[in-house]
């Protein structure tokens, strides 16, 4: 079972790449940029359960939509949060201080609730493939 748990969260930070690109292509060439890979940052997030970076209510949020809907909000949770840090994020990746801004700074102001309808509208584009990628996982 931890293996597969493992297997679903490297997918979902794997799709994470492909995601942005289509929904936030700024943010996927400011990665481009500045030689820092989503996906790296994805599994940090995700190996932490998002402690130190997020406040402990949004930690719950996140943890209720990934049981209540499934493993693919785990990738556009994702998503999401690097939508509310895209200024953030294209400001720094032409400072060429991304790295540290993104890995050591806490993410303020985010609210589950305010970028709901954005989710929905993220799982309406990909949620298909996403889910047609986890459902291939092989359980051993």
């Amino acid at each position: 079972k931890q293996w597969y748990q493992r297997r679903v969260r490297d997918n979902a930070c794997n799709s994470i790449e492909r995601v942005l690109q289509k929904a936030l292509p700024k943010v996927a060439c400011a990665f481009r940029l500045s030689g820092m890979s989503p996906t790296h940052l994805a599994k940090r997030w995700i190996n932490t359960c998002f402690l130190n970076i997020l406040p402990w209510g949004e930690i719950c949020n996140y943890v209720l939509l990934v049981v209540s809907e499934g493993p693919v909000y785990v990738c556009l949770y994702c998503v999401a949060l690097l939508r509310h840090l895209e200024t953030r994020l294209l400001q720094h990746s032409t400072q060429h201080s991304l790295l540290y801004n993104i890995l050591e700074e806490p993410i303020q102001g985010f609210s589950l609730t305010n970028h709901l309808d954005y989710l929905l509208q993220l799982e309406q584009i990909h949620g298909p493939v996403l889910r047609a990628d986890i459902e291939s996982l092989e359980i051993i």
